[in-house]
């Protein structure tokens, strides 16, 4: 089912208002042990972990600082230095283990847990809002205003193993575990037509019924069946203009609009569509612009 992003928003007021956060937060100058804020917001993190323990009302242990990451900084060092987990960290400040951080304004909070908007847009965001989606929508989970953004909070929530692939996903992975690499991208003569013309992909012989994995984390854009050329193929699309393209598969194991992540299974080779043989033809686009996949492949 794909995700109304607006759907959280619209049906969370009907039956609960948020408490709001005031975006003017004590501010941290450095990570450092002797800075005096610094000092304070690390004794708030352990009364509350300490509450947590004892099975306390966590809601008057929330607090929220600021800290601007320097050049070397990264999430997980950052988490690692106010003992708050990376999780927290990503899902409130919309941020992955990718992102640059040099100069970005961190929001801290003191209590653990995952920070789901109601208006989900990135990848995480939405795959967390499909898994919380009921209980959510349900009331079970307190909101708060942070900074202007609708969050619901789930208290001591942690990333699930998909949710991790998401986060840490560094590039790409092969799309199949054994292949023949038997056309490379560019210009060729056609094996169809027997013509000179360009191929925008690569394509990768396997046994039919092999498994095609997602090279990165993303959302299924396309899942189109039976089309004359590519047979039944999936575009998934990665954020930042990038997007993948999986052809000629004989099962399709994923529909437009879910989400996926590195390495999982999204369909089996085929020869369906304009075809010799089984294999994979798969590309990768840029912003619209093929590219070749042999420089992003981790492997071939």
């Amino acid at each position: 089912m794909v995700l109304n992003k607006r759907l959280f928003a619209v049906l969370a007021a009907s039956f609960f208002a948020a408490v709001s956060w005031a975006s003017d937060y004590p501010e941290i100058p450095s990570l450092n042990s002797r800075d005096t804020v610094f000092k304070q917001y690390q004794k708030q993190i352990e009364d509350a972990n300490k509450a947590m323990f004892l099975g306390k009302d966590i809601g008057g242990y929330l607090y929220f600082y600021e800290y601007t990451a320097g050049e070397h900084d990264t999430l997980i060092s950052v988490a690692a230095r106010c003992a708050v987990r990376y999780d927290t960290l990503a899902t409130l400040n919309g941020v992955d283990s990718s992102t640059p951080l040099d100069g970005v304004t961190l929001i801290l909070p003191t209590v653990n847990g995952l920070f789901i908007p109601y208006e989900p847009e990135t990848a995480i965001d939405i795959l967390l809002a499909k898994q919380y989606s009921v209980e959510c929508l349900a009331g079970d989970y307190p909101t708060y205003t942070i900074d202007g953004t609708d969050f619901y909070f789930i208290l001591d929530g942690k990333f699930s193993p998909t949710e991790r692939a998401y986060f840490l996903d560094p590039g790409l992975v092969m799309p199949l575990e054994e292949s023949i690499l038997t056309s490379s991208f560019g210009m060729r003569i056609s094996p169809i037509s027997g013509k000179w013309k360009m191929h925008n992909g690569i394509d990768m012989a396997a046994p039919t019924g092999s498994s095609i994995f997602a090279v990165k984390s993303g959302s299924v854009k396309y899942a189109i069946t039976l089309d004359p050329t590519y047979g039944n193929y999936v575009i998934l699309d990665h954020g930042g203009g990038m997007t993948s393209l999986y052809a000629h598969m004989s099962k399709m194991l994923v529909k437009t609009g879910d989400s996926v992540a590195a390495g999982q299974v999204i369909g089996r080779v085929g020869t369906t569509g304009l075809s010799t043989g089984p294999h994979l033809h798969f590309e990768i686009r840029l912003n619209g612009q093929a590219q070749d996949p042999q420089k992003y492949l981790q492997r071939l």
